[in-house]
């Protein structure tokens, strides 16, 4: 049996989460950032604020984990706000003090106008003990247009983390150079199609049929498939990353305890 939330789906036979390519085409920075959220489940309990939540696809991993969870979304979100409880700013979210155990915000905060102000109400909003999940971007394209104004270093997410009284438990890059590779040329590639669909007036775009689809997500499979061959886990091979450490990462995933 398989369930689905929105790009998310979990495959009980399997045991297995996973990115469905047929809802997204940023398969393999969906499926870095799927991989640290579960790497982070220890730090999911009790009342959950979702911030950003779209149709809350990440509700599969955290519902199990929690007492209860709320989310949150602006009025012009280009995921909906159909799942979202409360309609409203990041800047500005309309609950009391120490009231959540635990906040993910996914991809949210390059979106807000005031990330620093953002960043105080989380802070603001975590009971003693509690934990923040920041997933941001680093090298990656411009989304989500206008509404796209920040990137983020890990040591600037982690400057904004003690600037509010939150403890940097650890900050995590989403990929190396080969992910930010694959992104970069995903999403030129996706902007191609676009343009060719415009150029010859096609009333579906061009990115929607099966066949291109398929293609556009294939070399970011094969990325993620060589992550997990013997020869990436090699000695070599985690050298050479060592040496060029995360300077070329797609993003940041990072946890702070309040």
């Amino acid at each position: 049996m398989r369930k689905q939330r929105g790009f998310v789906y979990y495959d009980e036979r399997r045991q297995r989460f996973g990115i469905d390519w047929r809802e997204t085409l940023s398969v393999a920075i969906g499926e870095l950032l799927l991989q640290e959220i579960l790497l982070a489940r220890s730090f999911i309990k009790g009342r959950l604020l979702d911030v950003g939540c779209g149709v809350r696809p990440y509700a599969l991993i955290y519902e199990p984990l929690v007492e209860t969870s709320v989310g949150t979304e602006v009025a012009y979100s280009p995921h909906g706000t159909g799942a979202a409880d409360a309609i409203c700013p990041a800047e500005r979210l309309p609950f009391a003090n120490q009231s959540f155990d635990t906040i993910l915000c996914t991809e949210v905060l390059e979106h807000t106008s005031e990330p620093f102000v953002v960043m105080e109400e989380f802070a603001r909003l975590l009971k003693p003990g509690g934990h923040l999940l920041l997933s941001v971007p680093f090298i990656y394209p411009i989304h989500e247009a206008p509404y796209d104004h920040w990137r983020f270093t890990s040591y600037g997410i982690a400057r904004l983390c003690k600037l509010v009284g939150l403890e940097v438990v650890y900050v995590h890059p989403k990929g190396k150079i080969g992910a930010t590779l694959t992104v970069l040329w995903c999403n030129l590639a996706v902007r191609g199609v676009n343009a060719i669909s415009k150029l010859l007036h096609q009333p579906t775009p061009l990115r929607d049929r099966m066949v291109i689809r398929w293609l556009l997500v294939l070399p970011q499979w094969a990325y993620l498939w060589l992550q997990n061959t013997r020869i990436a886990k090699s000695t070599a091979i985690k050298n050479i990353y060592a040496e060029l450490g995360d300077f070329l990462t797609p993003g940041y995933f990072l946890v702070a305890r309040r």
